[in-house]
C-alpha cells in the first residue's frame, strides 16, 4: 500500500491533469445527455472521426504539428515567467511573412524551403519583441501587451492579402508558393506532411535547451524566482528577452510550417485558433515538451473528430470551444483538486498538517 501511494505521490501532477481533463469530459457528457443525446454515441463518432482510418488519422496528426509547435512556443516563455498570449498574432505573421517567400523567392528546394521556414520564424520572433522591450523597459503586463497585439497582427494579415497582394477568389489570399518550397506530403491524398518532423525537432530542440543547458537552466530560474536569480548573477532581463523572441520565433515557425505543408499560401484568417488553443495544450502537457505532444494529440483529435461526431449525432461543432473551456477550468482549478488528491493518498490528517506547516 505504501508503495502505490509513493508511487501516485512522485507523479501527483501528471496524475491530477489526467483527473482534470477526465473530470471536464464527464461533465461534457453530462451536458449532451441533459440535452437528449448519447454520450456514448458521440464518443464513438469523435473516436472514427479523429482515428476511424488513415486519412482521418492522418488529419488529426497535421493538426498535432501546429498546436504542438505552438505549444512548445507559450511553454518557452512560461518556463521564463514570460506568459505569452499574442501567439496567434506571431503565427498569423509568420505564415504571411513565409508565404511571401515563398512564391517570390525562386531558388533550389534545399535552400528555398529552410528559407521559408526561416522568415515565418524571424518574423514572429522580431514580433515577439515588442512586447518583450515592454516588459522588461516599461513594466508592462506581457498578458495584456501580447493579447492586444494580436489585433493589429489579424489586421495587418487581412489588409495585405485584401489589398496590397489580392489575387482573384472567394477568400483573401496570397499567390501559391513555389513547389520548391512545399514540405513533402508523407500520405497521397491526406493532410499529412514532413512538418511532422519539424515538430519533432522543435520538442527535441526544446527539452535540450530547458534541461540540458546552462541558458535552459538560467531560463527556469528565472521563471522560478526573479529576485533568486538576479542574487545568483543571472541576467533576468536578458534571459527574459530571448524566451520572448524564441517563443515569437517557434510562433511564426508553426504559422510557416501550416503554409509549407497544408494551405500552400496564406489565406485569411486561417488559423482555426491555433495561437489560443497552444495555451490550454501546454497547461494539459504540465509545461514539459513531450507532455505537450500528448496534449496536442488529445486537442488536434477533438478539432477532427468533432467534425464527424457534429454530422452523425446533431452536436454542434461548437462544442470544442466549450471543451477547451472546460478543461481550462478544470486545470486552473486543480489546486482544489490537489487537495483531494493528497486526502486521498496521503491522508486526512498528513495533508491537513502540511498545510497548517506551508501556512
Amino acid at each position: 500500500m505504501h508503495t502505490i501511494r509513493k508511487f501516485f505521490l512522485k507523479r501527483q501532477s501528471v496524475f491530477i491533469t489526467i483527473i482534470a481533463v477526465m473530470l471536464a469530459f464527464f461533465v461534457v457528457g453530462i451536458l449532451l445527455a441533459a440535452t437528449d443525446r448519447n454520450p456514448f454515441y458521440a464518443v464513438y463518432y469523435f473516436v472514427r472521426g479523429a482515428f476511424g482510418s488513415v486519412f482521418n488519422t492522418a488529419d488529426t496528426i497535421s493538426r498535432v504539428v501546429p498546436l504542438t509547435i505552438a505549444g512548445i512556443a507559450f511553454l518557452i516563455g512560461a518556463q521564463c515567467a514570460v506568459f505569452n498570449v499574442g501567439i496567434e498574432g506571431q503565427l498569423l505573421l509568420g505564415a504571411l511573412a513565409s508565404a511571401i517567400v515563398g512564391y517570390i523567392v525562386k531558388l533550389p528546394a534545399y535552400i528555398h524551403l529552410p528559407l521559408m521556414l526561416l522568415s515565418g520564424a524571424l518574423v514572429g520572433g522580431l514580433y515577439g519583441l515588442i512586447p518583450a522591450w515592454l516588459k522588461t523597459k516599461r513594466k508592462v503586463n506581457e498578458i495584456l501587451s501580447t493579447i492586444m497585439l494580436n489585433y493589429p497582427a489579424t489586421y495587418f494579415t487581412h489588409f495585405m492579402v485584401l489589398k496590397v497582394i489580392p489575387i482573384e477568389g472567394v477568400v483573401p489570399a496570397t499567390p501559391f508558393i513555389e513547389e520548391t518550397a512545399k514540405l513533402p506530403t508523407l500520405i497521397e491524398g491526406s493532410r499529412l506532411h514532413a512538418g511532422v518532423f519539424v515538430m519533432i525537432l522543435v520538442v527535441v530542440f526544446a527539452y535540450i535547451l530547458l534541461y540540458k543547458t546552462s541558458l535552459g537552466y538560467e531560463m527556469r530560474a528565472v521563471g522560478y524566482n526573479q529576485t533568486a536569480a538576479r542574487f545568483h548573477g543571472i541576467p533576468v532581463e536578458k534571459r527574459m528577452n530571448f524566451a520572448f523572441f524564441l517563443s515569437g520565433a517557434l510562433a511564426g515557425l508553426a504559422g510557416a510550417v501550416e503554409v509549407a505543408g497544408v494551405h500552400y499560401r496564406f489565406l485569411d484568417q486561417f488559423s482555426p485558433g491555433y495561437g489560443y488553443d497552444s495555451i490550454t495544450v501546454a497547461l494539459v502537457g504540465l509545461l514539459n515538451p513531450f507532455g505537450v505532444i500528448i496534449s496536442a494529440t488529445l486537442f488536434g483529435a477533438l478539432k477532427t473528430g468533432i467534425l464527424e461526431m457534429s454530422v452523425y449525432s446533431g452536436i454542434p461543432r461548437q462544442l470544442t470551444t466549450l471543451i477547451n473551456g472546460i478543461v481550462v477550468l478544470f486545470v486552473a482549478a486543480k489546486d482544489i483538486l490537489q487537495g483531494w488528491y493528497f486526502r486521498v493518498f496521503r491522508g486526512k490528517d498528513t495533508y491537513e498538517a502540511e498545510k497548517e506547516i506551508s501556512q
